[in-house]
């Protein structure tokens, strides 16, 4: 009887629009450094901005900003490791400061921008 009564459509994954959360990551790949819009990003996609929190997690599991911050901090890696100097990473990379540099740095590594730089040997000089 139960059976019978229930609800048994399986309601599966969501659909993701992959051709638009490319589109979405491709944005945020070209210039990490920048904060885009929402709006922006709405434009992109032809999506609202709660489709594309959605369907970017279930694509590349990850939210836009945290994909976003992954890149910058890859980008001040490779910074770093040709010898700049943690202030102009920060800078380049699209942080606001340095101590937002170290705050996300160490959130994703667990060490410090200094403390990385010396396990690999950078020379980071005066």
């Amino acid at each position: 009887m139960l059976t019978r009564h229930a609800d048994t459509r399986t309601s599966g994954r969501p659909s993701v629009d992959l051709d638009a959360m490319t589109r979405v990551r491709s944005v945020l790949l070209d210039d990490p450094a920048t904060v885009h819009r929402v709006e922006d990003l709405e434009r992109v996609a032809g999506l609202d901005r709660w489709t594309i929190a959605r369907q970017f997690r279930a694509a590349f599991g990850t939210s836009p900003t945290r994909f976003r911050t992954m890149r910058r901090l890859d980008q001040a890696r490779t910074l770093m490791r040709a010898g700049h100097p943690l202030s102009e990473v920060a800078v380049l990379a699209g942080f606001a400061d340095q101590s937002h540099l170290t705050r996300m740095f160490k959130r994703a590594y667990g060490l410090t921008p200094a403390a990385w730089t010396t396990a690999i040997g950078v020379d980071r000089g005066a």
